[in-house]
Order: C-alpha cells, then sequence, then structure tokens
C-alpha cells in the first residue's frame, strides 16, 4: 500500500532528516576539531577553516579581549584589508565589536550606515567598506573572550538568521576552545617557572641551554653561563627565618632580571643557586657582567636585615656540550667560595 502524499514518511521528510543527519555530523566533527586544540594558533586555524567552509564573507575578524582593560584586539584578521587591521586594537565598547562584547550579545546589521553602534574609523585606515555585519560573542561560563565578526557577503546578499545561529555554534566552540589554550599555557609556564622568583626553574633553564647549545653549534657563535650561589644562606634562614630567607631569593631573582639584558635568561637552579644564560657573549664580557651583578647584591644590602653576599662562577661554551659546561662553572663557583 502506498504512502498518502503530504505522508512524514515521504520524500520531503526522508530529505529533511538527512539533511539534520549531515548537519549533526558536521557539527560533531566540528566538536572534535576544537577538542583537540591546546593553543591559540591551533583555535584560530580551525575556527578560520569552519568560518571559510559555512560563511562566504569578504572579510571576517575574530577580537580577543583583555581581561584588564576590556580592550579588544584583531587577533585574525582574513580579506584584503588583513595587513592594516591585524593587531590593531580598539578601545572598550568601541563599534559594533565592542558593544557585543559588552553586552555579550549576538548581532546582525543589514546596512551599517543606518546603525550609530558602527564606527567608521577602521574602514578608513584600511580603505574598505562595511555595508553588512554579522557578529557574535566569545563567552564560556560568563567571561568574555573576544568577538567574532563577518563582514559583507561575497553574494551581496543579506546576513540570515540561520546562519546566526550557526556562528554562535562556532563562537561557542572557539569561546571553549581559547580557555583550554589558556589553560594549557598556564600549565606550561608553571611547569618551567619556579614559583617564589618567578624566573624560570631547573626545567625551565635546561630547555634555554639545549636552545641556545643548538643555535651556537649551528651558528658558531658563543655563549657564556653566570652561576650565583648565596654565602651562608642556611645562616640567613636560621637567624632570620625563611620568610626573610625567601625575601633574600628574591632580592637577588630582582637583581639578575635588573642586571641582565632582554636576551638573557637569568633562572633559579634550585635552592640558594642561581644561573645566567648570556647569548653571544664571551668570558671577559661575561665576567663583566658577574661584576656588575656582584656590586648591585652588595648595594642592595642596606637597610636590610640580612646582608646578602654571593660567589659566583663564569664560564664560556667551547663546544662542549651544556651539561659539561655546567660541571665546570660549577666548580668554578665553589671553588670562589672556598676562598672567602
Amino acid at each position: 500500500m502506498s504512502e498518502p502524499a503530504g505522508s512524514p514518511c515521504g520524500d520531503g521528510a526522508a530529505k529533511g532528516d538527512l539533511d539534520d543527519l549531515v548537519r549533526i555530523s558536521y557539527f560533531a566533527e566540528m566538536g572534535k576539531a576544537f577538542a583537540g586544540v591546546t593553543t591559540l594558533r591551533e583555535t584560530f586555524r580551525v575556527a578560520m577553516k569552519h568560518i571559510g567552509e559555512i560563511f562566504a564573507p569578504t572579510h571576517w575578524s575574530l577580537f580577543l579581549r583583555d581581561g584588564k582593560t576590556g580592550d579588544l584586539t584583531f587577533a585574525v584578521v582574513v580579506g584584503t584589508a588583513s595587513g592594516k587591521l591585524s593587531g590593531r586594537r580598539l578601545p572598550r565598547g568601541t563599534g559594533i565589536a565592542g558593544w557585543i562584547a559588552e553586552r555579550q550579545e549576538a548581532l546582525i546589521i543589514q546596512d551599517v550606515s543606518t546603525d550609530p553602534r558602527f564606527d567608521p574609523e577602521a574602514d578608513r585606515s584600511s580603505g574598505f567598506e562595511t555595508r553588512s555585519i554579522i557578529g557574535v560573542p566569545l563567552v564560556f561560563k560568563g567571561r568574555t573572550f573576544g568577538v567574532i565578526e563577518l563582514v559583507n557577503k561575497l553574494n551581496g546578499q543579506s546576513f540570515s538568521p540561520l546562519e546566526l545561529k550557526m556562528l554562535t555554534v562556532i563562537a561557542d566552540f572557539t569561546a571553549i576552545a581559547i580557555e583550554k589554550s589558556y589553560y594549557f599555557s598556564a600549565l606550561r609556564r608553571l611547569a618551567v617557572t619556579d614559583e617564589l622568583t618567578r624566573l624560570p626553574n631547573r626545567r625551565g633553564i635546561l630547555k634555554a641551554l639545549q636552545r641556545e647549545q643548538d643555535r651556537s653549534s649551528r651558528g658558531k657563535s658563543v655563549y657564556s653561563v653566570l652561576f650565583f650561589d648565596i654565602d651562608k644562606f642556611k645562616y640567613i634562614n636560621d637567624t632570620f627565618g625563611h620568610a626573610e630567607g625567601d625575601r633574600v631569593l628574591v632580592r637577588l631573582a630582582r637583581i639578575l632580571q635588573k642586571e641582565t639584558r632582554a636576551v638573557d635568561t637569568p633562572a633559579r637552579y634550585g635552592g640558594d643557586e642561581f644561573l645566567v644564560l648570556l647569548p653571544d657573549t664571551d668570558r671577559a664580557k661575561a665576567r663583566d657582567v658577574a661584576a656588575r651583578i656582584v656590586a648591585a647584591v652588595e648595594r642592595s644590602n642596606t637597610g636590610e636585615a640580612a646582608t646578602m653576599s654571593v660567589s659566583v662562577g663564569v664560564e664560556e661554551c667551547d663546544g662542549s656540550n651544556f651539561e659539561e659546561l655546567l660541571r665546570r662553572v660549577d666548580a668554578g663557583m665553589y671553588g670562589n667560595k672556598q676562598l672567602k
């Protein structure tokens, strides 16, 4: 017996079911793609891929929001204006993107010339003409991470409510992935950072040394290492208490940061031992840096409860691996300590 016309079991219903399955399958695959990312770069790549597959905007941007100021930054810009807008900062609440970020509301504007919220400054600086916008906030657990904004469809048509819903789904996945990338980034920093001094820890400096050793081997450049040890640190802890001992460690860490270059890497190697990696620095220049640091340590004692002095070892890389370099500089430092 044949199905009556218009039956829910007819061809139209079957096609609708198939369309639904296709959508479910697509978004499931998109969810898997976002679930696998651990960095912002990977998150942006996945978002760009899916926006490119679903929509046809002439331009689109992903803004990241500064958690302290609320300002938005063009983190990803796709289109002819990308070179002029990428990295540009928008003050909090500026333009359509600012409005979306502040209110955490999705928005379609078919004609920006009639909307007072539109800020034409980006168009003026890039030479682009914005006609229509669809934008959604990147929100997860009440926190706004940024905004995705699509501009002008290639076919000249208007953005639709269905497209707004689809972009919202992508934005939800993206916001979750951004939070996860921040979480993983924090874990990576903690793994290589000393909690007390905020300097790289032993793991962090060993990674930096390996990179410098590799660079030195390729380019035949020279680098040096300074090894500092706080004299009579146990006496400081026993006499003044461990809180004062911690303050001494932090004081030395700040001195090492202040007296070295941005390309140098001071680190807490362990306990009361600190190491400074000096790229493109020979032994003579490294000794000058060491002397400057020792003088700064002596000046820092004014008004402090515990007087601090340090012993230092200086070694230049001569082609041996950095493990051998560390052994020599450590021996040199303890040799100098015995002379005090």
